[in-house]
Order: structure tokens, then sequence, then C-alpha cells
């Protein structure tokens, strides 16, 4: 899976929709999609905005993304404001709900536009330890078909220091059988250097190495250079299995039936001095959540940081996570996924 952010723009006035439009319409047409859905991408960006630009004070933001993988390919659109938020979210997605005397069609125009689509509010005042308040949104538009249903839903976002061309930080996801196999690297530093440390770093993870052995292949790859911490990953959803080590300062968190787990790894930089891996094997039942990340992430938060959120999709996960508790002077990257029921089976998980 592939995530690249095209714009990042912040919403304040009427005229910020000028280079917010215009970069949609151009990504929209390389990006192959029909005229039908083009205008209902456009649709769907003006009701974000109107929106952020009517109830949020004008602090807001929305962000295009590209993601791409060997099953789809889709433009996400995410809009985040500080604004008071929806005391009632389920009312306001219906449509005729309204509290400033138009039609009402706002919020349920996204929910039929949209391939995908999710909403999370955290009004003023519910949270207290929370950093943010206000409105997200995150709406999804296949090139194409939808892709099938599958066994998990998967959450990306990755972002370079300054938004620049290098990244340091990489995840690579890869099919393993009844399940699926991850790595997830932060190379020292940041910029090209941290970047081309981990070129061809996902040839480690190949279906027949163990976790541990992939990651004592990268260490031997990445000795007298400037080295990374890494974690490696794998479930399988036919026993229900998460196997996962690591070493460095990474970060993995369990999060299942209203509790949070911290995983944390032996110190050391592969390519460097590091101690042996440790292979940890937990349960992961349906509708259990877990999260990836390298130390761009902070990680003084809690599940009641975010009441609600984590009954939600996990892109949309990723991008509240990314964008409000994350440090600004370092790459970044999260993974989040979430096994998904299998048909006729009832999950019965709590957040």
């Amino acid at each position: 899976m592939k995530t690249k952010l095209l714009l990042d723009q912040v919403i304040s006035d009427d005229s910020s929709q000028v280079l917010l439009r215009s970069k949609l319409r151009a990504v929209s047409r390389r990006m192959g999609f029909k005229d039908a859905m083009r205008e209902r991408i456009e649709l769907v960006c003006n009701e974000i905005v109107t929106n952020q630009l009517k109830y949020a004070d004008r602090h807001g933001l929305i962000q295009i993304w590209e993601q791409s993988s060997s099953e789809f390919t889709a433009l996400d659109l995410f809009a985040l404001d500080f604004g008071p938020g929806i005391p009632n979210l389920s009312a306001a997605l219906q449509d005729g709900y309204t509290t400033s005397g138009t039609m009402g069609k706002g919020l349920g125009a996204v929910q039929r536009l949209s391939s995908e689509c999710e909403f999370y509010t955290l009004p003023r005042g519910m949270a207290r330890d929370s950093p943010w308040h206000g409105m997200a949104v995150w709406a999804r538009f296949h090139v194409g078909n939808k892709p099938s249903p599958r066994r998990f839903q998967c959450g990306h976002y990755v972002r370079a220091y300054r938004d620049d061309v290098y990244n340091g930080d990489c995840i690579c996801v890869r099919p393993d059988g009844p399940g699926i196999r991850w790595l997830h690297a932060d190379g020292l530093g940041h910029g090209k250097e941290a970047a081309e440390v981990l070129i061809g770093a996902d040839e480690v993870l190949d279906e027949t190495t163990p976790l541990d052995g992939a990651l004592q292949n990268l260490s031997h790859r990445l000795r007298g250079g400037r080295g990374a911490v890494a974690m490696a990953c794998g479930i399988d959803f036919d026993t229900r299995r998460l196997g996962i080590c690591g070493v460095g300062d990474m970060a993995a968190f369990l999060i299942c039936n209203g509790e949070r787990r911290v995983l944390n790894f032996s110190p050391g930089v592969l390519g460097h001095e590091h101690r042996s891996f440790e292979m940890v094997e937990l349960p992961f039942p349906q509708q259990a959540l877990f999260v990836t990340a390298s130390d761009g992430l902070r990680r003084n938060w809690s599940l009641s940081t975010f009441p609600g959120l984590w009954r939600l999709h996990p892109q949309l996960i990723a991008l509240l996570l990314g964008n409000v508790i994350t440090r600004n002077n370092d790459d970044k990257s999260i993974l989040v996924i979430r096994a998904t029921p299998i048909k006729g089976e009832e999950s019965g998980q709590e957040y």
C-alpha cells in the first residue's frame, strides 16, 4: 500500500477554495476518474468546505491523499476542523437537520456520493485530556469498482518532515496466506540519507522467513550505515493470532475490549548493537484494533482521549492521530489495522 499527501490546505476564508478546487480537478483527471465521479468528488469537497466555513470559526484544513495498492487506487479527502464539534452526530447525518436555517443535506450528501466515508466529532469539553475538539470527515473515492470485502480494514498515515520528498519512515505490507505481514521501519534521522537506508527493505519480508529472521536479515543489510529501528508484524486471520518483534524506539498498541495494551521493544539500532529479537504472540479477535507507529507519534494518549473513535474505519483513525498527536520535528508513520467479522459471525468487541 502506498499513500501520498498531495495537498494540505488551510480553510480560513472563501478564497481558500480556489487552490483546493484547482488541485482537486487536476488530481482527479490524472488519476483517471470519469466525469461523473469527478463531479461527485467536487460536490463532496464543496460541502465539507462550506461546513467548515459556517460552523468551525474558519479554523480547519482539508487534505488530498492518493492511495494505491495491488487491489485498488483511490483518492481520499480528509477534513479536520477545530470548531465546537457536533453534540448529536447521528441527527446531523439525517437529511433536513440544520442549525443554521439551510436545507440540512450536507453530511448526508457526503455519505451518498462517496465510495466510503466516516465521520468523527469531539464536542468541546467532552474529553478534558484531548488536545483537539471539532469535526473530522474522511471520504474515499475509488478509481473503478470498489474492491471486494477483505478480512481486514487498514489505514495508513505516512508524512515526511516538512513534507520533504524523502521520508525516512516506511511501511511495507505483504499478503501471507490467510493473513498479512508488514515491516514498519524508521531510518535514523530524516531526509534523503534516512530514506536511502531503507531502500529495498521490503525484500526481507518474504513468505517463508520468520518475523525475527526478517529483522535479523535487515540488520545485516544495514551494517556499516546509519541504521534504523523497526518492527516486523504478522496476523493470521484463521487462527486469530498476532505476532510481533522489534527493536528500538517504535510503538505498538493493541486495542481490544475497552483496553489499550502498549508493546515496547528492547533498545538498540539495526545495523549496529542491539539485543536479540523477542517474539511476542497475542490473540487478535474479530474487531480488535492494532496500531504501529514510529516515534513521530506521541505516546501520551489513551482511549478516553478520543472517545468513540476506535469503532471507526482505520483510515480515519490513522489520519486523525497523524494530524493531532504527532511531533512536528521528525518523519511520521502510522498503520492501523482491524480484523473484520467473517459473514455470519458477531464480534462482541467493545472500545
